[in-house]
């Protein structure tokens, strides 16, 4: 699903508004001056994702729902969304579903979302769907759809230029090299406002640090110990920050991209006019009504083999403790749960999969390159794993904001390590 390309204007007040629409209260009959209980009908959900690309989800649910609620969907901008979700449900309010991606886990350890282990829809969902929802053997929330990202490209861009679609990192340098000296873009990224050269760094780290690397022993089980506090970035991943560097170092990513958003990159990719851009299945459909002939290809490993490409649950939704209507809470809960709903996720996002049994996927032709990737289950990314001991969110940010520091050309790579250890052992829960 894409993200939502301005502001929410009013934030406040709007939330206000739907808070207040959940809520139910008394009515004063002016005839007999008797009071009667209003019927709370409104369920409340809020979320970064465009409100057109989940209004196919809702229609799902209040669908599900057969009008004995009504689910409403409020939008807030993600670089807003978990300081205000995170200040509401402090404050013992928020949304009566409570739906979050990477900072879930964080939900759960905060006590802001109800137990559901023993809901029978519960066992209809893997256990990699549950994996950010579950701590010490209960169930805290429900998936949505599972997300991977990995490099969007253009078919006529590489064929003018005489380049195969590469299958290792130093054959997409070289590529890159190869369409910047014929004049072409060679990558579109937006840095002003998005995370994409932070999935571009992890998904690098996760083909070459985690996997197919004779020198960590540990493999993902690394992040363990990283989360832990048993062991540092510092020392261990520095050579394949520096590599992943080269993209700096060669311009294929530059400083002029700290100015353009996410949005307007891929508006360029979009016309034509740029040959790899870093995204995933939530912008199949745009790419597509654009009319450019495109393919969708995994993160790169050194050798071309055992490929993984970045990706996990994509957003998990749970019941907030202190739910205005926790009953109808319940019941939406439910309804995301089913076929229908879980469909009609995947059906927003072609290609992505799915961890409910019975729900349907399949794979647009333009995936033939990450196919082999994705129907292997190789999509994993580290901040899942480092979720377990701290606001993987924050950690997110922090690389964000380091990133746009290397490319400004004011950080080096080991600076990079060394502030994403300083902000783990500032953010650790134990």
């Amino acid at each position: 699903m894409k993200k939502k390309k301005v502001l929410s204007i009013l934030l406040a007040a709007v939330m206000a508004t739907a808070m207040m629409a959940g809520c139910g209260g008394k009515e004063e009959d002016t005839s007999t001056g008797e009071k009667k209980e209003t019927e709370n009908k409104t369920v409340s959900i809020m979320g970064w994702y465009d409100e057109d690309d989940m209004e196919g989800v809702i229609n799902a649910v209040n669908e599900q729902l057969d009008g004995a609620y009504t689910l409403e969907y409020t939008y807030v901008a993600l670089s807003d969304y978990n300081n205000v979700l995170g200040t509401q449900l402090a404050s013992g309010e928020g949304p009566d579903i409570v739906l979050d991606g990477a900072e879930f886990p964080a939900r759960v350890k905060a006590g802001n979302v109800e137990e559901i282990t023993d809901k029978d829809y519960v066992k209809e969902f893997s256990e990699a769907g549950l994996s950010l929802a579950s701590k010490d053997g209960k169930v805290y929330g429900i998936p949505s759809y599972g997300w991977f990202s990995g490099m969007w490209y253009n078919k006529d861009i590489l064929s003018e230029c005489n380049v195969e679609v590469p299958k290792t990192f130093d054959e997409f340098v070289a590529a890159c090299e190869k369409i910047q000296a014929a004049g072409h873009q060679a990558m579109g990224f937006g840095l002003a406002d998005a995370d994409t050269a932070q999935a571009s760094l992890m998904g690098y780290l996760e083909n070459s640090f985690y996997h197919n690397n004779s020198d960590n022993s540990d493999g993902i089980d690394f992040d363990a110990k990283f989360a832990a506090g048993e062991a540092t970035l510092d020392g261990n991943i520095n050579d394949c920050v520096k590599k992943w560097y080269t993209l700096i170092e060669k311009k294929i990513i530059t400083p002029e991209m700290l100015g353009i958003s996410n949005q307007d990159a891929l508006n360029t990719f979009k016309a034509g006019d740029v040959a790899f851009f870093n995204g995933g299945p939530w912008q199949y459909t745009e790419i597509k009504e654009a009319g450019v002939n495109f393919g969708l290809m995994p993160q790169l490993s050194e050798s071309g083999e055992n490929v993984f490409t970045g990706g996990g649950p994509a957003a998990s939704l749970g019941i907030n403790v202190n739910a205005a209507n926790k009953e109808g809470a319940e019941k939406t809960l439910e309804a995301f749960a089913s076929v229908e709903v879980q469909q009609a996720f995947i059906d927003a996002n072609p290609g992505s999969p799915s961890y409910r049994k019975g729900v349907e996927t399949e794979l647009p032709d333009e995936y033939a390159e990450i196919a082999e990737c994705v129907e292997a289950g190789n999509i994993a990314v580290n901040w899942d794993r480092w979720s377990v001991n701290m606001p993987s969110q924050t950690m997110i940010n922090e690389s964000i904001a380091q990133i746009q520091g290397m490319v400004s050309g004011d950080l080096t790579p080991d600076d990079y390590v060394k502030a994403m250890d300083a902000k783990a052992d500032s953010i650790r829960y134990e």
